[in-house]
């Protein structure tokens, strides 16, 4: 069974929103909160976090970070009642998986819910994957734009890459590559150029990189 972590300080919202997805068969656990909803997840196993994004304390938004540290491959999705193109950017440069704005019908809920599953899904099927070493890699704004970079360009050598990820300090990128490596998305074919291997190329179609 799909379990649902809910976190939302509307108390009838929450309500209704645990309601729904009971009757679509998923287990909801809610809280009222961002920092109830990192607790628990450091308790237990959840597939999905639905998270309002203003609640009393910390946001939605600044617990993703909490959340995967817990759980590396939970799906998130920002629920908000304040939806502009800079809320939803700045939520998926976060780490958010979906948003979704209020008030939104029970069947868009279901259909972000199921659509942000089968990407993670996608992800943990990989058996060349390491959850845990990926989710260190991509945590970094800095490794996440090389990988941008290199599916852009192709091969790269490691100063140009350096160049266009504009890194002055050698040193310090030097080890942004080792880690990318290490987690299997880069790698230096026999001429030492640097490229995507097909685990690198798999997570940027599947997974939310999108511009810091």
């Amino acid at each position: 069974m799909i379990s649902i972590l809910l976190a939302e300080d509307d108390v009838e919202l929450s309500r209704n929103m645990v309601e729904i997805l009971e009757l679509e068969g998923f287990a909801v656990t809610a809280v009222t909160s961002a920092e109830e909803a990192i607790e628990v997840s450091g308790q237990r196993h959840f597939d999905i976090a639905l998270l309002d994004l203003l609640m009393s304390g910390m946001t939605g938004v600044e617990a993703i970070s909490n959340l995967r540290q817990n759980q590396p491959f939970i799906a998130v999705i920002i629920i908000t009642a304040y939806a502009t193109v800079d809320t939803a950017v700045d939520a998926m440069k976060k780490g958010a998986d979906s948003v979704i704005t209020k008030p939104f019908k029970s069947q868009e809920l279901i259909v972000t819910i199921r659509r942000s599953l089968t990407e993670k899904q996608l992800l943990k099927s990989r058996a060349d994957l390491d959850p845990d070493l990926v989710y260190s890699a991509l945590a970094n704004p800095n490794r996440r734009k090389a990988l941008r970079v290199l599916a852009i360009h192709k091969e790269l050598k490691f100063m140009d890459l350096c160049r266009l990820v504009e890194i002055d300090d050698h040193t310090k990128f030097n080890f942004h590559l080792r880690q990318l490596k290490k987690a299997g998305l880069v790698m230096q074919n026999e001429k030492k150029i640097y490229i995507l291997t097909n685990t690198g190329q798999f997570v940027l179609q599947h997974y939310n990189l999108s511009e810091d």
